[in-house]
């Protein structure tokens, strides 16, 4: 059981960074009706899953989601945003009355967290349940948890950052300057929020339903984007990993 906080603030989701995931989860969390705070980090680190250091408690919830992933030997990926053709998915009719669900592959899960941490916008988020999103089947088969959104003409990922942005101002969504995460805060093993280091001391925040892990804007090169191309948190039933790319659909 955590000590007692005093919260500097309440809401439903806490991003811990304003790149790609952070915002698209910003909006799609306002959309729903959610109150949503995003931090924008000063400190930047190899990736975005080593942002998340801090007390005891913080590292070894780390420990246990990477499990046997070696981090310092993954290769970071390119900072564009990868690009995946997805089609609606439909069941066959049954006289099943819930939807089928995959079947359990650890080999599977464990190659998935490695690709989102290797990618510069692959995200953590602290719950599995209660996303609110919809079934997509990927060109190989791969069913997919998608939360999509529809934005402006954008011909670069920078210029989609400017757009994800802009959307998320116009849904009051500010980004508070922070220097870094500090360390996660735990009731009973569940992330109930964020402490975050700042110039004027440490900054608290509650959330009510979970916490997106996530990073920045990617450095280097902006990548195109072609029109029709959709962006999205892409991530896999089971799996609290996942990453922000652009969708096409077939």
């Amino acid at each position: 059981m955590e000590a007692e906080v005093a919260w500097d603030d309440v809401v439903d989701v806490v991003c811990t960074d304003a790149g790609y995931a952070g915002m698209i989860c910003a909006i799609a969390t306002s959309e729903h009706g959610g109150d949503v705070m995003v931090a924008g980090q000063q400190r930047h680190t190899r990736t975005w899953f080593d942002t998340l250091r801090g007390d005891a408690a913080t590292t070894a919830y780390v420990a246990e989601l990477a499990g046997d992933i070696d981090v310092k030997r993954l290769t970071v990926e390119d900072a564009a945003l990868p690009v995946r053709a997805v089609r609606a998915h439909r069941e066959a009719p049954t006289n099943r009355r819930r939807r089928t669900i995959p079947a359990f592959d650890g080999g599977r899960l464990r190659r998935w967290a490695a690709e989102c941490i290797a990618s510069p916008t692959g995200y953590l988020y602290t719950r599995v349940t209660d996303w609110p999103s919809d079934t997509v089947q990927s060109a190989d088969g791969d069913l997919l948890e998608v939360a999509a959104l529809d934005v402006g003409a954008a011909r670069t990922d920078a210029e989609l950052l400017d757009e994800l942005t802009a959307q998320a101002r116009a849904h009051r969504v500010r980004v508070q300057p922070v220097d870094a995460v500090a360390r996660l805060v735990f009731e009973d093993t569940v992330v109930t929020g964020v402490v975050f280091s700042t110039t004027d001391g440490p900054l608290a925040i509650r959330a009510r339903h979970g916490v997106l892990i996530c990073g920045g804007a990617p450095g280097g090169p902006a990548g195109p984007v072609s029109a029709g191309l959709r962006p999205a948190l892409v991530g896999r039933t089971a799996s609290r990993f996942g990453r922000a790319e652009l969708l096409a659909q077939e």
